[in-house]
């Protein structure tokens, strides 16, 4: 627990800094991540993330990315400069990386060709972030934006799955009956009210119905996150619970960022 505290001090003071120089706050809770790193072994600190940063870092993930499905349209992830736009991208980057990799680091093509695949896909949930932060989430270029990387997340997931062997079994399957969940999902949010209820209902139904359903059947929570808020997306009150998410997704989220520089 003495890790955690120390970690979100540190958070709090380099957030607060990176603010008075006109700065996002998540660059100070990047700095905070990258210097409780190299300067926590020598005060005694853990070298790796506590369990509670790191269940918080998983927490602002999934209502993040819930929040995200809520403010886009399933037809706009299929949309041809989405897809194309992200095929690509993926492309020229695995050409450019995969021979640079090969001709400094590996004698093997194949891994050299994995180095490229990795290198070539962008941070969903960081640009999510900054998108959100600046308002432009709604806007073309950030719809798009998080399109193309929604579909190189897809493409990760089956890449992981080839070459890893851990190809999702038939369960899996059943992801693609969730839209039969929407008629459901919509009624639920009909009854939620406007206070506490409505801020449950969004962490259930990212957490649990989302997050923890999806891994059940073998896919990322992440994505099964994100599904669920696609499948609001077009309630009239997806806008005001993405709004009563919005505090404790941005707390949780601090611990995401933290972890990135441990």
């Amino acid at each position: 627990m003495a890790f955690e505290v120390f970690a979100i001090s540190a958070a709090f003071i380099l957030g607060i800094l990176a603010r008075q120089v006109a700065l996002p706050p998540l660059v100070g809770f990047l700095v905070a991540g990258f210097a409780i790193n190299a300067l926590g072994p020598s005060l005694g600190m853990p070298t790796t993330t506590g369990p509670i940063l790191d269940y918080l870092a998983n927490l602002g993930v999934l209502l993040l990315l819930f929040s995200v499905g809520l403010k886009l349209k399933l037809k706009q992830i299929g949309e041809p400069q989405v897809v194309g736009g992200a095929l690509i991208h993926f492309a020229i980057s695995v050409a450019i990386y995969a021979p640079i990799a090969r001709l400094l680091f590996t004698d093997s093509w194949l891994t050299a060709f994995l180095v490229g695949i990795a290198l070539a896909f962008s941070s969903t949930v960081l640009a999510a972030k900054i998108l959100e932060s600046k308002r432009e989430m709604g806007s073309f270029h950030g719809r798009s934006a998080i399109g193309i990387l929604i579909v190189q997340d897809v493409i990760a997931l089956v890449v992981l799955a080839v070459f890893s062997g851990k190809v999702p079994g038939p369960w899996a399957l059943l992801a693609f009956a969730s839209p039969l969940l929407r008629p459901v999902l919509h009624k639920i949010l009909d009854y939620a009210g406007h206070d506490e209820i409505l801020v449950l209902t969004g962490m259930a139904l990212s957490l649990v119905i989302g997050g923890v359903g999806f891994e059940l059947i073998g896919l990322k929570g992440e994505i099964g996150a994100l599904v669920m808020g696609l499948l609001l997306s077009n309630h009239p009150r997806a806008g005001e619970l993405s709004e009563s998410l919005w505090s404790l997704k941005e707390v949780f989220l601090v611990g995401f960022f933290l972890s990135i520089g441990m």
